[in-house]
Order: C-alpha cells, then sequence, then structure tokens
C-alpha cells in the first residue's frame, strides 16, 4: 500500500512498475473509470491509437501535426 506524501506525491509499489514498464520519465495520466481511478501509461500514445485511422482521405495526425506547428527536422 501506498502513502501520500506532504507534497501528494505517491510511490508506485515496484511490482506494479516492473509489470507495467514504468521507468524515470514515463508519462502517465489517472483517469476515473465508474468508481474506480486507473492509471494509463503514456496517455498520448494511447490518445493517439484510439484516433488513427478514423478520418480516412484526410492527412495523418502527423501530417495535420506538422502543419499546425510546422515540420520538425
Amino acid at each position: 500500500m501506498s502513502k501520500v506524501t506532504a507534497k501528494y506525491q505517491i510511490t508506485i509499489p515496484v511490482k506494479v512498475r516492473r509489470e507495467m514498464g514504468i521507468l524515470p520519465g514515463t508519462e502517465v495520466d489517472i483517469t476515473k473509470e465508474g468508481q474506480k481511478y486507473v492509471l494509463i501509461i503514456n496517455p498520448i500514445e494511447t490518445i493517439r491509437k484510439k484516433w488513427c485511422g478514423r478520418f480516412k482521405g484526410r492527412p495523418t495526425t502527423m501530417e495535420y501535426m506538422d502543419e499546425i506547428r510546422g515540420k520538425v527536422n
């Protein structure tokens, strides 16, 4: 069981970190699903996979991002 620190931080147990592949710098998100809160690893990748291919015939997500941000070399 984890404890919340004075800075509202928690430690993810070693077993969970290993199973989920969490390393320093890994991006995570916490979302509510019904009565539970769920830890999502790499939320940007999860969102990208969810929406990838939804808009056939239109620019890909990466093409759109390059268009609005400018091409990154």
